[in-house]
């Protein structure tokens, strides 16, 4: 069945808002006309809406806008204002670097953010009227979170004890004073301590707490501190999902936070001094950076599988209705995009297993469509509905050619749970490798899918699933392997993150060299047979290319079609717009040749 939202969007300003200015919206459906298919090109036209940050007397919203140029072959974010009564959008910022994280002071007369204009992820501080920003922060490591005090005159951060990727884990709150510029550290603890957030009466500060033994698996904890330092409260102990804190009420008495929920996101409520939380929307969508006024006006991005993400208004939640303020994207309306489910199955453990699939645009019922299997990242990634508009899941783009594509959250997807969340500790290629599968049979078993015309694509972790996959079956005709880990003993000893290596494998791999040994694809190369396109960051540091190598070797020397690529100057994914236009076009042009059956056509170089 197609999607549907579950709350009531309004078409009238909120009562006592002023809100003459905002856009109407209807989520659940439209009659827009849509005319033509979605190509790669306008995958990155898109402009990406995120961190809308509502000013604390509720005048003025600023937020993110991302967006690629392929002249430029760049990408960049800018800080973009929008009244919640009246008015156009006006762009606060325009630095070739990223802006990012805008956060208000609370007399709403300052907003703090993050760039690298100078220097890598510094703090910077611009009026909201306009003129030059002013940096307000040195610090010598990369600088993840920031929030103001209550009273205006300090700020808190988080900042990685060292640049190693590794100790990304180990992240410290530490309490900024403005005046004299002192750094206090909050807690002592081994663990992350993150995304903290003041109460209003800045005694208490919120904050995301990871355990010292599971820096890469396992979810954090939602705790409350003095912040004067001293024993954290667990505030939502037993919920199942992952938090991520939000904010406080005017009062001081109740944390909001936002959770992933299965393909969903939605916002909670807490005591701030613990308790069960209350649920206080039912989206099926992705809402994200839950901000609010003094007086309770909320500031939220929405998105679907439909529409891609815009800032939204409420006043309340009981019941939710959002009002639309923003229209980044008005050209969507020109597209014809394939409907999607949420679909649901048994893997041969009785484990429940979900997915989301999008049909073809043209789709008929009592027809059998080629499938294209995409695996998330991770491997705690999790695909959610939201509108798919990147260089690594571009569904409209295949709905758009004839495609069924299907999209699993297999165990140890984030969104179901802690326990979900682990069961692929010591088991990669295991029951994951099974769900996947399993949910191919259900679509076949449906009607939707043609077993005769399948694929696999992944990135990461979905990189090395398919690396594994092509191992173990060749019910596919082919599969595109992106940066996939395929070696596991020898991608531990080159990466630069062995504690997620560590923690999923149960030590070191000269002491645990069973899993590793099982758990590796180039382990079973010798029955491959399916035909390989390999795409690959040349300087990528997470999964060095000696992983990509190993397998075009094992592939060649066995005799299976394979094909390499390498993108120059890219790390673990691709962020030159050129090369991820090349990406998709590449990937696409591989599987038309080996699962359709089309004549291969060439693809121009994306950069000289």
């Amino acid at each position: 069945m197609s999607m549907k939202i579950l709350f009531q969007p309004i078409r009238r300003p909120i009562r006592g808002l002023g809100l003459a200015a905002a856009l109407s919206v209807s989520l659940a459906g439209g009659a827009q006309a849509q005319t033509r298919s979605m190509t790669p090109e306008d995958v990155l036209a898109m402009r990406g809406v995120s961190d809308p940050q509502i000013a604390p007397d509720g005048q003025r919203v600023v937020y993110v806008v991302s967006q690629s140029d392929l002249k430029e072959n760049a990408s960049n974010a800018d800080l973009w204002l929008i009244g919640t009564a009246a008015g156009p959008a006006i762009k606060l910022t325009n630095s070739p670097k990223n802006d990012n994280r805008p956060r208000w002071s609370p007399d709403s007369r300052r907003i703090a953010f993050v760039s690298a204009r100078e220097e890598r992820g510094q703090v910077w501080i611009i009026s909201p009227n306009g003129g030059e920003a002013e940096r307000v922060t040195n610090h010598k490591t990369l600088m993840s979170d920031f929030v103001w005090s209550p009273d205006g005159t300090r700020i808190s951060f988080t900042s990685t004890p060292t640049p190693k990727a590794g100790d990304g884990g180990r992240s410290d709150i530490q309490i900024l004073d403005v005046a004299s510029g002192k750094l206090t550290r909050l807690l002592a603890h081994a663990g992350s301590d993150a995304s903290a957030k003041w109460s209003p009466d800045s005694r208490r500060i919120a904050f995301l707490m990871g355990a010292p033994d599971r820096v890469a698996t396992g979810q954090n904890k939602l705790m409350v501190v003095s912040a004067l330092g001293g024993t954290p409260t667990e505030v939502a102990p037993g919920f199942q999902y992952q938090p991520n804190p939000l904010g406080w009420s005017p009062d001081g008495s109740t944390v909001y936070f936002t959770a992933g929920v299965r393909t969903t996101s939605q916002l909670f409520a807490v005591s701030a001094g613990g308790g069960s939380p209350t649920t206080l929307t039912n989206v099926e969508g992705v809402l994200g950076s839950v901000t609010f006024s003094r007086s309770g006006l909320a500031a939220f991005t929405l998105s679907d599988p439909q529409r891609p993400a815009e800032v939204h208004l409420t006043k309340g939640f009981q019941p939710f209705q959002p009002v639309r303020m923003t229209e980044t994207n008005p050209q969507v309306k020109e597209l014809a995009l394939g409907r999607h489910e949420v679909i649901r199955w048994k893997s041969t453990d009785g484990r429940e297993i979900e997915g989301i699939i999008y049909y073809p645009t043209d789709y008929q019922a009592g027809r059998r469509y080629p499938t294209m299997a995409m695996i998330h990242g991770g491997p705690s990634g999790v695909w959610t509905q939201s509108f798919p508009a990147s260089w690594g899941n571009y569904a409209h783009t295949w709905a758009a050619k004839g495609w069924l594509v299907f999209y699993p959250n297999i165990r140890g997807s984030s969104g179901y749970g802690e326990e979900f969340l682990l069961s692929n500790v010591r088991d990669w290629g295991g029951g994951d490798y099974i769900d996947i599968q399993t949910g191919l049979d259900e679509l076949v078993r449906r009607g939707l899918a043609d077993p005769a015309r399948m694929g696999q694509s992944g990135w990461s972790y979905g990189g090395y699933m398919t690396a594994w996959t092509l191992t173990q079956t060749d019910r596919f005709k082919a599969v595109m392997v992106g940066a996939g880990l395929t070696n596991m003993y020898s991608m531990y000893s080159t990466n630069d993150l062995q504690t997620t290596l560590e923690e999923y494998f149960g030590g070191e791999p000269w002491d645990s060299l069973d899993a590793y040994t099982r758990a590796s694809a180039m382990t079973y190369i010798k029955q491959a047979k399916t035909p390989t396109l390999i795409m690959h960051g040349e300087q990528d540091t997470r999964v060095p290319i000696g992983q990509a190598q190993e397998l075009y070797m094992g592939l060649r020397k066995n005799n299976v079609p394979a094909t390499l690529v390498f993108y120059p100057r890219q790390g673990h994914g691709i962020a030159e717009p050129r090369l991820q236009l090349d990406k998709m076009k590449r990937e696409y042009a591989f599987f038309a040749k080996w699962v359709l059956g089309e004549a291969e056509k060439p693809i121009a170089p994306a950069v000289p």
